[in-house]
């Protein structure tokens, strides 16, 4: 008789992301390098009277989650709903009956309401049937060779940190951290610089002396060029080129604050609010559709 195979099953629910999709639940493949048998993600009740439905996450792990194991099973998962969706992630477990089977679960937590047609719930992602875009996410993700997966995966983990410091209190002073994590982010996705092999030696000093052919700024250049396409192309590059130096060197060089932390932020001084929260709102846009068209042309032949 062959051994049954056990299977550790879990339910988390999402109270502030929304569910806003055609179908109610969308199963979703395993990701890889992790321990799941299957994931669904669903339209779930509010614990709030009239609240619109939520997002619910079942697992079904051949292993036990555990410290150790839960960013390859369940926040791996998080970060690709977070940048299809622009919602915060908070998640928090619900106690279930170990022996329910997917449908029992559904049955008792999904929603009756899961689409308003028309309704969006973020200013950065707001396309429809988000889920619809975190199951293709997993499918494209599962065609990336191993360098590719690791660029991505680590990108998008710094890009979901800096939305979570951008979600705390007065994130208007945290402004120029969570800037340089995005701007990070992109360079996580770029090759890295290249150096030349020959190494000429200082007259002075004699020690060889090692220089770039590539640098960081060309590198990003070069993949904002093959991902993004458009007449505002080179627009774009410029404004991160700006940032890049303006913002990012500045801080990690010599400490400069460009959000004007140090004064209260730039909601206290209403003069450069505008073109601060203009960059902030390009920024994560152009990280997401970097992301997006990375999954699309990166994936192995």
């Amino acid at each position: 008789m062959e051994k049954t195979k056990k299977v550790w099953r879990y339910l988390f629910k999402l109270p502030v992301s929304f569910f806003n999709n055609e179908s109610v639940g969308y199963e979703i493949s395993p990701l890889p390098y992790s321990d799941q048998n299957k994931v669904v993600v669903f339209a779930g009740n509010n614990d709030r009277a009239g609240g619109q439905s939520i997002v619910y996450i079942y697992l079904e792990l051949s292993k036990e989650l555990n410290d150790g194991s839960r960013f390859a099973n369940l926040q791996r998962l998080l970060n690709l709903i977070y940048m299809e969706t622009g919602l915060p992630i908070h998640n928090f477990p619900v106690q279930i009956d170990k022996k329910d089977s997917v449908d029992d679960i559904l049955s008792k937590f999904a929603s009756k309401s899961f689409y308003s047609p028309g309704v969006s719930y973020s200013g950065t992602a707001p396309q429809p049937n988000h889920i619809a875009r975190v199951q293709w996410c997993v499918e494209s993700l599962r065609k990336l060779n191993k360098k590719n997966f690791n660029k991505f995966d680590n990108a998008l983990n710094t890009y979901t940190w800096a939305l979570e410091i951008r979600e705390l209190p007065n994130p208007h002073l945290k402004y120029t951290l969570y800037m340089i994590l995005f701007l990070s982010a992109i360079n996580q996705l770029a090759d890295s610089p290249n150096y030349c092999e020959s190494h000429p030696t200082c007259e002075m000093c004699r020690k060889d002396l090692r220089h770039q052919l590539k640098g960081e700024k060309q590198a990003i250049e070069d993949l904002m060029r093959e991902l993004l396409t458009g007449e505002a192309l080179d627009q774009g590059i410029s404004k991160f080129k700006k940032l890049y130096s303006e913002l990012r060197s500045s801080f990690l060089h010599a400490g400069k604050l460009s959000g004007k932390e140090k004064e209260g932020g730039f909601l206290f001084d209403f003069r450069d609010t505008g073109d601060l929260m203009v960059d902030e709102m390009e920024l994560i846009i152009t990280c997401r559709q970097l992301f997006e068209q990375f999954l699309i042309k990166r994936q192995s032949k």
